[in-house]
């Protein structure tokens, strides 16, 4: 088994990965699991409440469902 060393390129890779980490929690913790992009205030983007990312997701959904239902009914004729 090859031995587990901390060289210079093994620390700067952690480093990185501990910073992007902390960017993603601290993302996380200010605008909650909102996706919304530029849309929302600072701070108004709680759980996409006040923001229509959602909104159009399910529309879009809504719609991909209805196409489906209908493309299903055909083949059954």
């Amino acid at each position: 088994m090859q031995d587990l060393g901390l060289n210079a390129s093994t620390v700067i890779l952690l480093i990185i990965i501990l910073a992007l980490a902390v960017l993603a929690i601290r993302r996380m913790t200010h605008r909650g699991l909102c996706d919304c992009g530029g849309d929302c205030d600072e701070g108004s983007c709680r759980g996409c409440s006040s923001c229509s990312a959602v909104d159009d997701m399910v529309k879009s959904m809504d719609e991909a469902a209805k196409k489906a239902c209908c493309c299903e009914k055909e083949k059954g004729r």
